[in-house]
């Protein structure tokens, strides 16, 4: 990922502090950097901890308190707590995730969220959130208004479009984008894939998991469950237009980017009907329970044999992608802010 320019460079007194340690390879870090570099009127924040870190809490503030007469605005795109600042503050929260997804609980997670996100909320201008699915939960989780919450979405970037360079391994194969946690449903695909009338492979993006090599070993699918390394937008966007298909059978998504720039590839998606996946995709993709196993086997089922329904997907998966831009995620945003400091 190209490192950050100096958004806003073109005014001499940028009147917005934007949090630029969010920046990275991970949802929130890609959306940090689309939305940041397209920003104008923002000088950019890169020291400090990180931003979720204990030292952040005692580091933040101070920091803030030093340039509170020379900025108007702290914006940050991720949700590091801003409950104590002297600078008015906008934050970001794509989802909770934390507090309503399938992996197991803790004590410390409810705190922070109770005790520092749900203050950082309440203090805030305004809140920035990815989907309707988000604003509606994080309004009735902090008891916020709705009017106060703005879905900004997300968008693809460049790198994602149909005519490039495909990778042919020489053997057909499913793809998955994303990490192994337990909300992304890793294990039950696993075995519906093994079930599938398929004889090609599985090609995952995530870190091998002790759990995940154990239900590999126990279905015998050595030899059909590939590990890629580490990929940048290019070459993951020639993964997607190699692909058969991709399968996102997610059980939380506060947006869910991989079946958008999947789609934008030219490339069949399988992807859950839960939390914001139908509201960002459609009717572009094939939906399917993520929950049923058998409902995911069929539907890999269907993207291998109907090849009318493949074109169909590709076809309707194509024109919902334009629908999205980074363009318009850091304009809406641009808009709020403008209010907010002029």
């Amino acid at each position: 990922m190209a490192t950050l320019k100096n958004a806003g460079n073109m005014d001499k007194n940028p009147l917005i502090l934007a949090d630029g340690r969010w920046v990275g390879t991970h949802g929130i870090g890609r959306f940090s950097h689309e939305v940041l570099s397209r920003l104008k009127n923002i000088s950019i924040l890169r020291e400090g901890p990180p931003p979720l870190s204990i030292q952040n809490l005692f580091w933040q503030p101070y920091y803030l308190y030093r340039h509170k007469n020379k900025y108007k605005l702290f914006f940050t795109p991720g949700f590091n707590p801003v409950s104590i600042s002297t600078m008015p503050s906008i934050i970001t929260i794509a989802d909770l995730i934390h507090l309503y997804g399938p992996e197991k609980q803790n004590v410390a997670k409810k705190a922070f969220y109770e005790f520092l996100i749900k203050p950082s909320l309440y203090r805030a201008l305004k809140i920035f959130t990815v989907s309707e699915f988000s604003k509606r939960s994080i309004a009735e989780w902090g008891n916020i208004p709705s009017e106060k919450i703005i879905n900004v979405g997300c968008g693809i970037s460049a790198s994602f479009y149909p005519d490039g360079e495909k990778h042919d391994p020489g053997y057909p194969y499913f793809l998955y984008v994303g990490n192994m946690k337990a909300h992304k449903n890793i294990p039950r695909l696993i075995h519906a894939f093994a079930n599938a009338d398929f004889d090609g492979k599985l090609i995952l993006t995530g870190e091998r998991s002790p759990l995940i090599l154990e239900i590999i070993q126990k279905k015998h699918l050595e030899n059909r469950i590939i590990f890629s390394k580490k990929l940048d937008e290019e070459t993951l966007a020639k993964y997607y237009r190699g692909a058969m298909g991709l399968l996102f059978p997610s059980l939380y998504e506060g947006f869910g980017l991989p079946p958008l720039e999947a789609m934008a590839c030219g490339t069949p998606v399988l992807a859950s009907n839960v939390t914001s996946i139908p509201e960002v995709v459609g009717n572009a993709v094939l939906l399917i329970n993520p929950y049923e196993q058998d409902a995911i086997t069929e539907g890999i089922n269907q993207l291998v044999h109907d090849d009318a329904l493949r074109k169909s997907f590709l076809r309707l998966g194509l024109e919902r992608a334009q629908v999205f831009s980074w363009d318009k995620t850091a304009g809406k945003i641009q808009e709020v802010l403008d209010e907010v400091v002029f």
